[in-house]
């Protein structure tokens, strides 16, 4: 599902899965569509040339050369050795996603469009309440961002990621979802009818993935973008959260404290 998804499955509303990705620094493949194309400049070397002027002709012998005198170089201080690089909070550190303790490291969020859109005259609108209409794992397919892709396959079973309504209103977090099969071939990327059809995938070297999810939870409120932004500026709470700092992205992580946090938000929506 990129900006929005196609259910294969009956739910509340004709569900055609999500897509989106433009590319990623990423995913990865084209960002959205739309996108201006960027050239980039090559600046030109200039090599400069040297005069080649001729001397007037001198009988006289010529004054002796100096010998120039070598001075030595200054050694250059000794580097310290560079300090070890933190692994950032949003960075896998075990295949399994899990630290020592079992616990989930990273966190995902997923965006799909509740409103109706049509692509390729197939209605692509999906909504949480699709999703726990759902009896079997939903396909999160029909994204083709390289990025996007990745998040999915670095996805394992069991793991916890936020439903996001995306070009709603409002906007935001509405529920949490549950990975039950993980990163296999997307298959709608060669079917011609299929709205996220891709006529370059060879399913010899298949390109796109996704994963099945299913449903958890939905919060009594949406948790919208406006407050998540608020709280996404220099020093706040949300500061650096790939939702905010990479917005075409239709499948992104979270980090632990980014996930607790935005509960907390949730959970204060819930008791106003």
């Amino acid at each position: 599902m990129a900006g929005t998804r196609r259910s294969t499955r009956q739910t509340t509303s004709t569900a055609p899965k999500y897509t989106e990705d433009g590319s990623p620094s990423a995913e990865d493949e084209p960002t959205k569509r739309n996108g201006k194309k960027t050239t980039t400049r090559r600046k030109r070397k200039r090599t400069r040339e040297g005069d080649d002027e001729q001397e007037p002709q001198d009988d006289s012998p010529p004054p002796p050369k100096k010998t120039a005198k070598s001075i030595p170089k200054p050694s250059k201080p000794a580097t310290a050795d560079p300090k070890p690089t933190k692994v950032a909070s949003s960075a896998l550190t075990s295949a399994s996603n899990r630290n020592a303790s079992g616990d989930q490291e990273v966190y995902w969020l997923l965006k799909a469009e509740p409103l109706p859109r049509y692509e390729n005259g197939v209605n692509v609108a999906f909504s949480i309440d699709d999703l726990a209409a759902c009896t079997v794992p939903e396909p999160w397919s029909g994204v083709r961002n390289p990025q996007a892709r990745n998040n999915m396959q670095a996805m394992r079973k069991g793991d916890l990621g936020f439903f996001y309504h995306s070009n709603a209103k409002p906007s935001g977090v509405v529920g949490i979802l549950r990975v039950v099969q993980e990163a296999k071939v997307d298959e709608s990327a060669f079917d011609s009818k299929d709205p996220y059809y891709d006529a370059k995938s060879d399913r010899e070297k298949p390109k796109w993935y996704c994963v099945g999810v299913e449903f958890v939870r939905k919060f009594e409120d949406v948790v919208d973008l406006h407050k998540i932004k608020s709280q996404a500026q220099s020093g706040g709470k949300l500061e650096g959260m790939q939702l905010v700092t990479n917005s075409r992205l239709s499948v992104s992580r979270v980090k632990k404290e980014e996930w607790e946090f935005i509960l907390g938000l949730a959970e204060e929506k819930k008791n106003a």
